[in-house]
């Protein structure tokens, strides 16, 4: 009997050791999500008014989320992006740069595109390493941009746009097909266009002529305000809602409930954004397979109105007329390191 019940105690104390890793590794899970909550929550507050409304914070926090709250807001975000802002200040006064009505957009481009002190000599620059996987949301993260001055075509155009929050410049981020650029009012006459396009990752204006082109946007997509529009500062909080559930897919590599009511409230601010609303798709499609499964694959009440609102969803995409990514238009859209030194050397600028 002695080995028998040694077996038993075994048994029990295997067990009890699975399941106390299980608890474990869901209390850690269930740890991890509630940072998603408390960002979600702070950026909705944002947006529907009960708190003011911040650029900078509403980034961090979904960062924040992201990297399991190891990041610092002050000394991450508010610090650096104050003591850019502050030379940029004495950049314009040295430079006599007040005569212009665009004097901070100038500056944060020079900034942005020229070494100098107050960026350690470091202008910022598109990143062509290959530190992290593709499909690594590490790759959106602005803090790490605010850190290395590298990035990519969203954490770039997003750092410029939160140090000119902190300086109190008037420019806007507008969208192309998987691309964000800087765009502003040209005020002082200086281009032939009405707005100029800022491209952070190539130092240049572009022309609109030359965006639409290159990216395939038709003229529908301008009317409406799907891309080449600048968008509002509410709808770019918005964004980052939108921003929260992707980074939340990566991290957990899933789409649920959580990144459906991302998407939703989101596109209640900014409905022309066709990311958010291919995460709700994707998150009603997650749901709806979800429930399947439960239910032995049999139709209901649920599976009806998930299939109405999935129709409701591509009908609104149809309405944002977004450009649909092709192997074809990958290609065109890939630029090497070479291609973006031929570019600065042909792009002036006031200095």
């Amino acid at each position: 009997m002695l080995p028998i019940m040694k077996t038993r105690r075994f048994i029990i104390l295997s067990i009890l050791s699975i399941t106390v890793s299980l608890q474990t590794l869901i209390a850690q899970s269930n740890s991890n999500s509630e940072y998603y909550d408390k960002a979600y929550s702070e950026i909705t507050d944002m947006l529907e008014g009960r708190t003011a409304l911040s650029i900078s914070r509403a980034v961090f926090v979904a960062e924040w989320a992201y990297l399991d709250g190891n990041l610092d807001y002050e000394k991450d975000f508010c610090e650096p992006i104050k003591k850019g802002a502050d030379y940029m200040m004495r950049m314009i006064a040295v430079n006599h740069w007040e005569k212009y009505k665009t004097a901070k957009q100038i500056a944060l481009c020079n900034f942005f595109f020229y070494p100098c002190s107050g960026n350690g000599q470091k202008p910022y620059e598109y990143d062509f390493s290959n530190e992290f996987p593709n499909d690594d949301w590490h790759y959106q993260l602005v803090s790490i941009t605010i850190k290395t001055h590298k990035g990519q075509c969203h954490s770039l155009p997003w750092a410029f746009k939160l140090y000119a929050e902190e300086l109190g410049a008037n420019v806007s981020l507008t969208h192309a097909p998987c691309h964000c650029f800087i765009i502003y009012k040209d005020e002082d006459n200086l281009f032939p266009e009405d707005w100029i396009n800022v491209e952070v990752t190539a130092h240049q204006y572009q022309p609109t002529w030359g965006i639409k082109e290159h990216f395939a946007i038709s003229d529908s997509a301008i009317a409406a305000g799907t891309y080449l529009t600048p968008i509002t500062d509410v709808q770019t909080v918005a964004c980052q809602l939108a921003d929260l559930a992707l980074g939340y897919y990566h991290k957990y590599k899933r789409y649920d409930d959580f990144t459906l009511k991302c998407a939703e409230v989101s596109l209640k601010y900014y409905p022309m954004n066709p990311n958010a609303i291919i995460t709700k798709g994707k998150s009603l499609d997650a749901l709806l397979q979800q429930h399947l499964e439960q239910n032995g694959h049999l139709r209901d009440a649920y599976t009806d109105a998930i299939d109405l609102q999935s129709r409701q969803c591509m009908q609104d995409l149809k309405a944002t007329h977004w450009t649909q990514e092709t192997e074809e238009l990958r290609n065109k859209w890939k630029q090497t390191p070479e291609d973006f030194e031929n570019i600065r050397k042909n792009i002036q600028i006031i200095k």
